[in-house]
């Protein structure tokens, strides 16, 4: 069994799903991961972030608790197109590396606060999930990595998804971070 799923690193909800695809492949299930930028009027430099504060933003600190994924909103929501460019590409090339480097980009803007659109950044993170830093820059800078993004996005589309997390079984897309146990349940029913 293969489940599609859609996300954009600036996404609080995609990185809690980060346990949502865990609970998936716990279960047996193959997770391809795919980038979709979500806020594509965030330009370079990013956008300050709001207030975070009410039911919304308590209920995403007590899901990233569980799922032991350490949370700290900073003041700005970065300009994800590079980040989600260079998912792409290695996902294409190299699909172990991406999931490592995608772990990687999370972590380093939702645990660490760090600005996921700095090119340094984002060539040490692939680096250290195994990718080579020149390749990496060479692909930044390339038209392959925005057809690679491209084409991800016109995937997600074609299943009527514009929105992340995001994931696809059996060509039917489901929508939005739901509970733990929905995610067990949802497991169970598509391994039998």
């Amino acid at each position: 069994m293969t489940v599609e799923h859609w996300f954009d690193f600036i996404c609080p909800y995609c990185y809690v799903a980060q346990d949502r695809n865990r609970i998936l492949r716990d279960h047996g299930i193959h997770v391809v991961e795919h980038a979709l930028q979500i806020h594509p009027e965030i330009g370079p430099g990013g956008t300050p972030a709001g207030p975070r504060s009410g039911p919304a933003y308590e209920f995403l600190a007590r899901e990233a608790e569980v799922a032991g994924l350490p949370l700290r909103w900073t003041d700005r929501i970065p300009y994800s197109r590079p980040a989600l460019f260079a998912f792409e590409w290695l996902r294409t090339t190299r699909p172990r590396s991406a999931e490592r480097f995608a772990a990687a980009v999370f972590g380093a803007y939702f645990a660490d606060g760090l600005d996921i659109e700095s090119a340094d950044l984002l060539v040490r993170l692939a680096e250290e999930a195994g990718w080579d830093a020149d390749e990496l820059r060479g692909a930044l800078a390339s038209a392959a990595a925005n057809d690679a993004l491209v084409a991800s996005e016109a995937r997600a589309h074609g299943y009527g998804i514009d929105g992340t997390p995001a994931w696809v079984a059996g060509g039917y897309p489901i929508s939005g971070l739901r509970p733990r146990q929905w995610f067990e349940d949802w497991a169970t029913a598509l391994t039998r």
